[in-house]
C-alpha cells in the first residue's frame, strides 16, 4: 500500500486529475476530471455514459445489469484513458450501495488500473456522492451544515450534514424509493421509456390539472401513524392497481391528468413529512441551506413545490448545476473523493492509503461513513 503524494504542479498550477467510476445499478459511467487546489474549481475533462435498456423487461434485472457493465465499461474506460493515463493522479470508484454484481465490475476495473499505473484508488460512498454533487464549484457558497433531500430510484432520505463524515438521517423510508414507486405507477399506466419517471414529468405538464381522476392516499398520515418521521410509497402502487381498472387509459388528455396526479401525490407526500419533521422538532433551519439531489431532483414540479411550501424554513434552495449531475453518475463521484481528500489532507490524525482490499458493499448507510469504510488506514505517528 501506498500514501497519496503531493499534488503536482503543471503550468505553475497544482491540480489533481482523477480518473471516476459509477456501476451502482445499470449506468456505466466513466469521467476524468481536474481540480485545482488553489482556486477549487473542477473542469470535467471528459465524462462518458452508458445506460442499459430496461423499457421492455419492466424494471432492471440485475443479471443484465451485470452483463450490461461488462460489456460497455472496458470500452468506456479505453476511450477515456487512453488520451491520459500517463497523467492520472489518482481513481475514485463507487463502492456501495447498490447491486453487487453491477458494483464488482467498476471496483474490479478500477483496482486493475491502480496495480497498472500505479494510482492510488479511493473508494467512495454513492449517496455521498449524490450529496456532494450541488457542491461542485461552489463549495465556498453552499457550506456545511446542510439538510439534503436526495431522490432516485433506491433512496429517499432527508439527511442533516455536518461535514464530509458526519451525517444524521432525519426521515427515512420504510418501503420504496419514490423513483422507483413513479416508475412501477407509470407501468401501470401503460409507459413504456427507460426513464419512466421522466415521461411522466412530460405527461403531467399537459395536463389541465382541474379534475383529479385519482383518490391516492397520503401515507402515514393517519391518526395512529400522523407521527411516524418515515416516508412511504409502497402505498401508491396498491392504490393506483385498485383504481386503475375504472379508468380509460386510451385516452391522452387522460393520461396525462393520471400522470400529473400521481406525480403530485408523490410529492405532497415528501413535504408533508418534512414539515412534519420541522415542526415535530421545532428547527430553525432559516440559516441552513437545503440540498435537493438524486435523479428525481431534477423534476421542475418537485423543485418548485419545495421552494414554494418550505422557502420559510430555510436560507437556499440548491441542486446539482446539470441534470446530468442528479442521475447517477462517475462526475459526483469523482468530486466526492476530491472533497474526501482535502479533508483528510488537514486532518492531523490520519491520512487515507490505497484500497485495494475493499469489496462492494450492497448497504452502507450514510451514518456508517466512517465506520463501514477503509478510508482511514494508519494513525500518523
Amino acid at each position: 500500500m501506498f500514501a497519496l503524494k503531493p499534488l503536482k504542479t503543471r503550468v505553475f498550477t497544482r491540480f489533481y486529475r482523477i480518473l471516476a467510476i459509477e456501476s451502482s445499478c445499470d449506468d456505466s459511467s466513466v469521467a476524468l476530471m481536474d481540480y485545482n487546489e488553489v482556486t477549487g474549481h473542477t473542469e470535467i475533462v471528459s465524462h462518458l455514459k452508458s445506460t442499459l435498456n430496461s423499457s421492455d423487461v419492466g424494471g432492471i434485472i440485475p443479471t443484465e445489469a451485470l452483463s450490461h457493465h461488462q460489456m460497455s465499461m472496458p470500452n468506456l474506460m479505453q476511450e477515456i484513458i487512453q488520451p491520459h493515463k500517463d497523467s492520472i493522479d489518482f481513481i475514485a470508484v463507487t463502492r456501495g450501495p447498490g447491486m453487487v454484481g453491477s458494483l464488482s465490475v467498476g471496483l474490479n476495473l478500477a483496482k486493475g488500473l491502480s496495480i497498472g499505473l500505479s494510482k492510488p484508488l479511493l473508494g467512495v460512498h454513492h449517496m455521498l456522492g449524490h450529496l456532494l454533487a450541488p457542491r461542485m464549484n461552489q463549495q465556498e457558497q453552499l457550506k456545511f451544515p446542510m439538510i439534503s433531500l436526495l431522490v432516485s430510484g433506491g433512496h429517499t432520505i432527508l439527511v442533516e450534514s455536518q461535514d464530509i463524515l458526519n451525517h444524521k438521517i432525519l426521515v427515512d423510508t420504510i418501503d420504496i424509493a419514490i423513483g422507483d414507486s413513479l416508475d412501477k405507477c407509470g407501468r401501470q399506466l401503460g409507459i413504456k421509456a427507460n426513464m419512466i419517471a421522466k415521461e411522466m414529468e412530460r405527461m403531467a405538464l399537459n395536463a389541465d390539472n382541474k379534475t383529479s381522476l385519482l383518490n391516492l392516499p397520503n401515507p402515514l398520515s393517519s391518526s395512529h401513524n400522523k407521527n411516524k418521521l418515515s416516508f412511504s410509497f409502497s402505498p401508491f402502487i396498491t392504490s393506483l392497481n385498485n383504481q386503475i381498472s375504472s379508468i380509460s387509459t386510451n385516452d391522452e388528455t387522460i393520461l396525462n391528468q393520471l400522470a400529473y396526479d400521481i406525480q403530485e401525490a408523490h410529492f405532497d407526500h415528501l413535504i408533508f413529512k418534512i414539515k412534519q419533521f420541522i415542526s415535530k422538532h421545532n428547527n430553525d433551519n432559516t440559516n441552513i441551506n437545503f440540498v435537493a439531489s438524486g435523479g428525481v431532483s431534477c423534476n421542475k414540479r418537485l423543485r418548485n413545490k419545495l421552494e414554494t411550501e418550505l422557502g420559510q424554513y430555510f436560507q437556499s434552495f440548491n441542486y446539482p448545476s446539470t441534470n446530468e449531475l442528479c442521475t447517477d453518475n462517475a462526475m459526483m463521484i469523482g468530486w466526492a473523493a476530491i472533497e474526501l481528500l482535502n479533508h483528510f489532507k488537514t486532518s492531523e490524525s490520519c491520512k487515507i492509503l490505497n484500497e485495494l482490499d475493499i469489496l462492494p458493499m450492497r448497504k452502507w448507510e450514510l451514518t456508517e461513513l466512517v465506520s463501514k469504510s477503509q478510508w482511514i488506514k494508519q494513525p500518523l505517528q
